[in-house]
């Protein structure tokens, strides 16, 4: 029975191991889905929205640097946002200025090369923690494995052994 437990208790070892391994690669991986692609989108579609430069476009354009303004995740993204706000305030109130849609286009890049950066930062982050989660099943899996082996070594012959005995006691009576 406690060779038996010991091996149960090593199978549960490992699958902890194994599941905290997947649950931070999880929160790695929507970490950057949710920031950062939620702001590429804006951005695309922001550019959409500058490229049609209709009526109906404006109030698009609002409702989409809001939601920019809304979904800053960055180190420097909220000054950039702010920058684009401004400029688009500016071309609400005038004519239409292709100098202004210039820097307003000029901005979204920038949102766009901070957002792909972190992209990558995140990216390698989340490599690096595949690494050490398969490191530590590797580790944890082996030690598993050699525990099991002599298990499987001994437990026969805790079984046998009494047996043998019963047997001999037997043949002696």
């Amino acid at each position: 029975f406690l060779g038996v437990g010991f091996l149960l208790l090593l199978i549960v070892i490992l699958s902890l191991v194994s599941g905290t391994a997947i649950n931070a690669l999880k929160s790695d991986t929507e970490n950057i889905l949710v920031a950062n692609y939620k702001s590429l989108e804006l951005s695309r579609n922001i550019l959409h929205e500058i490229e049609k430069s209709t009526s109906a476009s404006i109030a698009a354009l609002e409702k989409n640097i809001k939601q920019q303004e809304n979904n800053v995740t960055e180190h420097g993204e909220t000054e950039i946002t702010g920058n684009l706000r401004k400029h688009f305030e500016k071309y609400k109130s005038q004519i239409p200025d292709s100098v202004l849609l210039t820097s307003m286009r000029i901005e979204i890049y920038k949102i766009m090369d901070l957002n792909l950066l972190a992209i990558q930062r995140k990216s390698s982050l989340a490599q690096q923690t595949a690494q050490t989660a398969t490191f530590w099943i590797a580790i944890t899996g082996t030690i598993c494995f050699i525990f099991a082996f002599l298990l499987f070594l001994r437990l026969p012959a805790s079984i046998i052994n009494p047996i043998r005995e019963l047997t001999e006691s037997i043949k002696q009576i």
